[in-house]
């Protein structure tokens, strides 16, 4: 009996001590998962990390070039912003171990769709712009998206409320546009119409004048139905040197004034001549304070996209004055960025 009992307590601590080998396994491998779930997610928050501080010292690197750029204009009495300008040129660069590159393009050269709000000083001459735009683009575009806009930013407008019967249902928004991509909630613009339109349109204060220096010849042809295409590309190829930071004081309008002057302009411009009437200069401008800067940071595995949106604005005693992000957008790509960038040198 003594050694059946022994025999028995032996096997029953066999037993136990391969339970307790099993469970230590079992808990060792699941620290192992564990230890390898917090490397992968370290290593993701730290890329993630490195990327965003990268991101802001390109932007930082972006508001230098503007703000030496407009401290240069003021110190040389020459304050205006033109194509020909080296900002408007790709600038790489490496940042730890990552290949960085900035691109920047002028905001004041697009069609600025605030401008069709009712608060805006000639609304009704925006929407006749805006529809001739759409057909410069694209003569498939239907032209009933600028009357779209118009109602989308008025208060209280009836059509409004067709949005309600959406699904999901949502309101318009009867407020000025922030970024240009909000115009994909508006009726008739799918996602390949919006791609379409969103080089030629940008969202800025409504009273934001034109700078003619860095406008496309879409934009600028839709100004007044006078104005050809071919006279646009005539106006705009007299300010394009071919090669940025060359030729600067003679590739540009250096004030409103000589783009009246011109032979193009004057014919336009002038109420006599004009059924539509005269043109205001107060619309146009050689200068600008809005810029689009896409980073691209190029790391061995992929490619991280941001589009910072800057204002840059002088100071009143001739200082360079503010400048700063007023929107970020995190979810641009590489395609973008070549899609986009339209005006060059």
């Amino acid at each position: 009996m003594r050694l059946h009992s022994h025999n028995k307590q032996s096997g029953l601590a066999l037993i136990t001590v391969l339970f307790i080998f099993a469970l230590v396994s079992l808990l060792a491998i699941a620290m192992q998962q564990r230890q390898s779930m917090d490397i992968a997610q370290a290593s993701v928050t730290f890329t993630q990390t490195q990327a965003q501080l990268l991101m802001l010292s390109a932007e930082d690197i972006a508001k230098a070039g503007l703000s030496f750029d407009l401290q240069r204009d003021i110190n040389a009495s020459e304050e205006w912003d033109t194509a020909s300008e080296l900002w408007n040129q790709p600038f790489p660069t490496q940042l730890d171990g990552a290949n960085i590159f900035v691109t920047i393009r002028d905001l004041q050269g697009l069609f600025n769709l605030n401008s069709l709000s009712p608060n805006a000083s000639n609304a009704d001459a925006a929407l006749a712009r805006f529809q001739r735009l759409l057909v410069e683009i694209d003569p498939q575009i239907s032209t009933s998206i600028a009357t779209n806009v118009k109602e989308w930013l008025t208060p209280g407008n009836s059509n409004n409320f067709d949005y309600q019967n959406f699904s999901p249902a949502y309101r318009a928004a009867e407020i000025e546009f922030t970024h240009p991509s909000e115009l994909k909630l508006v009726k008739d613009v799918d996602i390949a119409t919006y791609q379409k339109i969103e080089p030629y349109i940008t969202a800025l204060p409504m009273l934001t004048p034109l700078n003619v220096n860095t406008t496309t010849d879409k934009v600028l042809s839709s100004w007044d139905p006078m104005l050809t295409m071919s006279d646009s590309t005539k106006l705009l190829e007299q300010i394009h040197s071919g090669k940025c930071g060359f030729d600067r004081n003679n590739k540009v309008y250096k004030d409103v004034s000589e783009f009246w002057q011109t032979t193009e302009i004057e014919k336009v411009a002038n109420e006599k001549t004009n059924p539509s009437g005269a043109w205001d200069q107060g619309d146009f401008s050689v200068k600008s304070q809005y810029f689009s800067v896409f980073i691209r940071i190029e790391f061995n595995d992929r490619d991280l996209v941001s589009e910072s949106i800057i204002r840059r604005k002088p100071s009143s005693n001739g200082s360079s004055g503010f400048i700063g992000v007023i929107y970020r957008d995190l979810s641009r790509t590489v395609n973008d960025i070549d899609r986009l960038k339209i005006v060059n040198c």
